[in-house]
Order: C-alpha cells, then sequence, then structure tokens
C-alpha cells in the first residue's frame, strides 16, 4: 500500500485544469502511508482505523472509527498527567462532510483517576467542546454558514435539525461578542431602522463610524433607552466618545447633550439634505394639485429629477428637467436653492466659510415667502449649530446608511424577526468589530 502513488499536490491556482496537471506533475508527490488518512483528515488526536460508508435514502454518510494517539490525560482541576484508565463509552460526533458526504467520527469517551485530585475526570479533546454531538471545526462552519444564509436553509444543507442549527449560530455568536470587547469609540454614529414597516417598531443601532462596524443594537429608539446604554459604559469610555453624529431626532440630541456634555453634535449631512428635498417634494406636489391640466402632465413623473443632483443627470434627464422648471417660476426657484444648499455642502471650506455662505441662504429662502421652504429654514435655524459642526471634521451617517440596508437583508432573509436577541446576535456577528474566530 505504501508504494501505490497520489496525485501531486497543487498549491497554486490555476484556470486551466489541463495546464495545471501539467505543470504540478513536476512537483514532488506524496505517497499513501498509514497514517495519510489521519493527517488528510486533520484528526491530530486521533488514528482512523476503518470507515463505513451508508447510504440513507439520497444521503451518503461516512462513518469515520479512531482510537486516540496518547494514552494519558490532562486533569482539567489540577492539570495533573493521568495514565490511569478509569472506564470509558463508545461516542458518535457529527464531523465536516468528506468528499460532499454526512461525516460520523466514532471513539471512546475516556475517564481516567487522577492521583492527585482522588477523582475520575473526563478527558477533554482539543476538537471538540464538552457535552456537545459535534466538532468545533463543524460548528464552526455551521456558524459561518448562518453569517450569510438563514439557519432553515442550512439546517437543510447540513443535514441537521433546524433547532440545533439555531444553536450552533447563537453559542458561536456570543462568543464572537464577548471576544469583540467593550467599545472604545471616537466618533459615533446613532441611526434607527423599522423593523415593521407602518408598525413604528424601531430598532436603534449604534456604530463606529472610524472603524465601519456596528458596536450595538437596541431594541427601541428612545430617549430612556439610548441614555441607559451610555450610563453602562464606564467613564473613560464615555470620555473616549468625542463626536457624535444623529439624524435630527430631538430625543437623541437630548440623551447626548445630557451624558456625553464633552462631545460634539453633529446633523447628518444627507438626513439635513433629505429633508430638503421632502419640503421641494411636497412643494412641487402642491403646485401640480392646483395647475391646469397642461402643466399637470408636464410635473407628473418629475420627482427623482428634482431631488437628485443636478450633476449627476443625463443629458436627456437636464432637458426633462428644464421643461419642468419652465412650467413653474415658483418650482424653479426653490429648486435653485435647493441646489445653491448643496453646492454650500460640497464646496465650503471650513466652518466659517459655511456659516457666511449659509446665512445668505437663509435670507434668501426666508424671502421666498414658499410655506414648505419655511419649514426647512425653522429646522435649519432649529439644529444650527449641530449642521455647522458638519464642516469641521466632516463626519456623516452614510455608512449607518448602508448598515441599514445591509440589516434590511437580514430581516427579509429571515422573513423577519420574533426574538430581538437573535436579531441582535445576527447583526452583530456579521458587523460587529473584526475579531478572529473564537476557538
Amino acid at each position: 500500500m505504501s508504494n501505490i502513488p497520489v496525485l501531486p499536490v497543487v498549491v497554486k491556482p490555476m484556470k486551466d485544469a489541463a495546464r495545471a496537471a501539467k505543470v504540478s506533475a513536476r512537483w514532488a508527490m506524496h505517497r499513501i502511508k498509514e497514517i495519510t488518512v489521519t493527517y488528510l483528515l486533520d484528526l491530530p488526536q486521533f488514528i482512523v482505523t476503518g470507515y463505513w460508508l451508508e447510504r440513507r435514502g439520497e444521503q451518503e454518510i461516512v462513518h469515520l472509527y479512531g482510537m486516540h494517539r496518547e494514552e494519558v490525560a490532562i486533569c482539567p482541576r489540577c492539570h495533573q498527567v493521568s495514565m490511569t484508565y478509569h472506564d470509558g463509552q463508545d461516542r458518535c460526533v457529527r464531523d465536516l462532510d468528506v468528499w460532499g458526504k454526512c461525516t460520523f467520527l466514532h471513539f471512546t469517551s475516556r475517564r481516567f483517576d487522577c492521583e492527585r485530585c482522588g477523582r475520575p475526570f473526563t478527558e477533554k479533546l482539543a476538537c471538540m467542546d464538552r457535552q456537545r454531538r459535534q466538532t468545533r471545526r463543524f460548528e464552526q462552519h455551521i456558524y459561518r454558514r448562518c453569517l450569510s444564509s438563514s439557519c432553515k436553509a442550512v439546517a437543510q444543507e447540513a443535514w441537521l435539525n433546524e433547532a440545533t442549527a439555531k444553536a450552533i449560530f447563537k453559542r458561536w455568536a456570543k462568543r464572537t461578542m464577548r471576544w469583540q470587547g467593550a467599545p472604545r469609540v471616537r466618533v459615533l454614529g446613532i441611526d434607527e431602522i423599522a423593523l415593521k414597516k407602518r408598525h413604528k417598531q424601531y430598532a436603534l443601532v449604534l456604530s463606529d463610524l472610524e472603524r465601519h462596524c456596528v458596536i450595538a443594537v437596541l431594541p427601541e429608539r428612545s430617549k430612556e433607552r439610548l441614555a441607559c446604554w451610555f450610563a453602562d459604559l464606564s467613564t473613560a469610555e464615555r470620555k473616549a466618545i468625542r463626536v457624535v453624529s444623529i439624524d435630527m431626532w430631538e430625543p437623541y440630541r437630548r440623551a447626548v447633550q445630557a451624558m456625553l456634555p464633552h462631545a460634539q453634535l453633529v446633523a447628518d449631512r444627507f438626513h439635513v439634505m433629505k429633508q430638503l428635498n421632502d419640503r421641494l417634494t411636497q412643494m412641487r406636489r402642491s403646485i401640480q394639485r392646483q395647475a391646469d391640466e397642461a402643466t399637470r402632465q408636464v410635473l407628473k413623473g418629475s420627482r427623482w429629477l428634482l431631488v437628485n443632483n443636478r450633476n449627476q443627470l443625463t443629458p436627456e434627464e437636464e432637458t426633462r428637467l428644464q421643461e419642468v422648471l419652465a412650467a413653474s417660476p415658483e418650482l424653479r426657484t426653490v429648486y435653485l436653492l435647493k441646489e445653491e444648499f448643496r453646492t454650500i455642502c460640497e464646496k465650503s471650506q471650513d466652518r466659517r466659510q459655511a456659516e457666511r455662505f449659509l446665512r445668505a441662504w437663509l435670507w434668501k429662502a426666508e424671502h421666498t415667502g414658499d410655506r414648505f421652504l419655511l419649514k426647512f429654514v425653522k429646522t435649519l435655524r432649529n439644529w444650527w449649530h449641530e449642521i455647522l459642526n458638519y464642516f469641521e471634521d466632516r463626519v456623516t451617517n452614510g455608512f449607518v446608511e448602508g448598515i441599514n440596508r445591509a440589516i434590511r437583508v437580514i430581516i427579509n432573509r429571515a422573513y423577519g424577526y420574533r426574538n430581538f436577541e437573535n436579531f441582535q446576535l445576527q447583526i452583530m456577528a456579521q458587523h460587529g468589530p473584526p475579531v478572529p474566530l473564537p476557538h
């Protein structure tokens, strides 16, 4: 058996399989030995002594039988090496699939007598946790698959019970959260996501805008809940937060001012522009309702032309925009003010320059007399300092908006979550601070 060659090991992937085989034929090959199967299966604590192939319906199963490589064990209480065998019982655990076949590992679970403690103990194996019916690497595989698919789909794919797949995911997700540790954030982003549309159920997502990761998910977006999260931080962790970006919701501002008086509050620029675009849309709808039939047809379907950045329009869209603006002088005035506001946000070099231009913009906006634009002017004055703070470090919640879209994918993939803890674990496992997978 030791003289039978195997295919050479290809370590450099190539697109052309034939060329890869030709090149790899020049490399040294490994010959099969008695320990080859054990080596290929990566079972350092066992020596594979036999196998059995089983078929259950369309499922092929590989049963591997192994014996322990070492005849000693270490006591988990006193760490004394013991060679005195007490007793043992047959054990079967699920392992990673071998050649696409569902694989089970059979071995003897041993107990030893500790001479120092005077009591028996069960041998601890590095490849699996206590009282588990799966090896550790199999559980890690299931955990990774659950990060990109539903537990139900993973369970069906891996020939597991759905409850088992969920339990494995929750256990490893909690380990990952412990490894992520306490947050030490300098730039904090605060935003909410609707758990159920039209039901006013929101989760509060807190993000590290420098490391681009989620640090907490809270079940409510209330001031009290956010304040409790701040209170749970240590004094050093609160002092570390220097900048907080929010979406112009008053409870957020009050909570931050109460718990982080030293932090600089920044009104997210994209939410500011969204409010201005919403006012422009309201004005366009009001004009469209009161206009004659010809003007109504021109304004119909023009929403995205008006709210999109003008420099991103195609020549055909620009021509259509000119027709829309020519149909309503009032709409044209407010649209040009919207574009001017966007230009100020993008081109201003510092806070002083932005303040000077924004004061001039406020004067022109107030003199239009438009009731919709005046609502935005009121918002702008209420959040004046927070909006100007943006021009110091240009901190935005852009990453948070991207995370919200990713969270929406998680919700849709699971068809919603009835248990908030499971929802929280899924988000933190996928988008929390990056850490190596715990062992």
